[in-house]
C-alpha cells in the first residue's frame, strides 16, 4: 500500500466529513450537515460491510479520502445497529421538514431499489482536497479501494454520479467504469456506473 494511505478509521472520520462537505456539494448527504456526516463516516469506519482509505500527507494533513460498502444495504443496517442514536440525533433539526425527510426515505430505500439489476458493492464517496488536485491523488484511492474489493471477493462494483457533474463522470470513464444506467434520484439524473475491480487494478489510467 502506499506509504501515504491509511485505513479511514473513526480517527479520521472528522477529516472525512470536512472533505464530503467542503468537495461533494452536489449531494444530498451534505445538505445533512457536519455532525452527520462525522457520525457517518464514524460508522463506516467501524462496520463490517464498510471500509474506506484516507491519503495523509506528511504533515499529517487529510488530503482525500474514499469510502465503500460492499452491500450498501446491509452497511445502512450495521450503521444503525453501532451507531443508530448518534446518527439520529444531528437529522431531528428536519423532523418537521417534510421534504428532507422524504429525501432521506429516498437515501435509504436507494440500495433496495438498485439492487435487483446492479452490483451491491459501492463507492459510496471520494473527494480529494482542492489544494491537493492534480496529483494523481483520486486516482491512488481508488486503486487502493478496487484492491479491498478484490480481496473481499468482489467481482462488480456501482458508483452513482449526478449526471451533470462532467468532471466525476469522466474520471469514473476514465477509471474503466461503464455505465450501466441512468435514473433519477431525489429528482435529479444519476448515472450509475459499473466495474470489474480486477480490471481498474490491473489497466485503470483514471
Amino acid at each position: 500500500m502506499n506509504e501515504f494511505i491509511k485505513p479511514l478509521t473513526e480517527e479520521f472520520a472528522d477529516a472525512a466529513a470536512e472533505l464530503h462537505r467542503s468537495n461533494i456539494r452536489t449531494g444530498f448527504l451534505s445538505s445533512l450537515g457536519i455532525s452527520f456526516l462525522r457520525q457517518l463516516y464514524k460508522a463506516i469506519a467501524v462496520c463490517p460491510s464498510g471500509f474506506g482509505f484516507v491519503w495523509q500527507g506528511e504533515n499529517g494533513e487529510i488530503w482525500g479520502f474514499i469510502a465503500c460498502a460492499e452491500n450498501t444495504g446491509r452497511l445502512y443496517k450495521q450503521v444503525f445497529l453501532h451507531r443508530g442514536l448518534l446518527v439520529v440525533i444531528p437529522l431531528l433539526r428536519f423532523i418537521f421538514r417534510l421534504s428532507v425527510l422524504k429525501r432521506i426515505w429516498e437515501t435509504l430505500r436507494y440500495p433496495a431499489e438498485t439492487a435487483v439489476n446492479l452490483p451491491q458493492a459501492e463507492v459510496l464517496s471520494i473527494a480529494v482536497s482542492s489544494q491537493a488536485r492534480g496529483k494523481g491523488i483520486g486516482k491512488v484511492l481508488m486503486k487502493t479501494a478496487m484492491d479491498e474489493f478484490v480481496r473481499r471477493g468482489i467481482k462488480q462494483v456501482r458508483v452513482a454520479v449526478w449526471a451533470g457533474n462532467e468532471v466525476a463522470n469522466k474520471f469514473y470513464q476514465r477509471c474503466g467504469f461503464s455505465l450501466a444506467t441512468t435514473r433519477e434520484h431525489h429528482g435529479l439524473p444519476m448515472n450509475i456506473y459499473v466495474i470489474d475491480p480486477a480490471r481498474l487494478r490491473e489497466t485503470s489510467e483514471c
